[in-house]
């Protein structure tokens, strides 16, 4: 459920942002979702499509980038994207803590 409010809130933006600019049309969102976010982005799609039907948004596309998770070493400060399973730093063997990269969801751009 949380995809849809998430629908919802980037079509109002891009609504207002549109109206803003004096366009009569949305083309595309840029957006940009971490692997580890929670979030579909299908999902995601597929709500903004039903809730932008008869407005400036209806048709517009999303250009998706998915962001990868990564870990930080404690040890000796090595940023490393995490695998499955396996959490070791690949230059020391020390585990690594998370970060926020990999749990963005993020309206980057609005395209008109």
């Amino acid at each position: 459920m949380h995809e849809y409010h998430k629908a919802v809130d980037w079509l109002n933006i891009a609504c207002k942002e549109a109206e803003k600019k004096g366009a009569d049309r949305v083309t595309a969102l840029n957006v940009t979702f971490g692997e580890s976010s929670g979030y579909s982005p299908e999902v995601v799609k597929n709500y903004f499509d039903e809730a932008a039907v008869g407005t400036v948004c209806d048709g517009a596309v999303f250009h998706v980038t998915v962001t990868r998770s990564m870990l930080k070493c404690p040890a000796c400060g090595k940023l490393f994207e995490k695998k499955l399973l396996d959490y070791k730093c690949p230059d020391c063997g020390q585990e690594g803590n998370p970060t926020e990269t990999g749990n963005e969801v993020l309206l980057n751009s609005i395209e008109f």
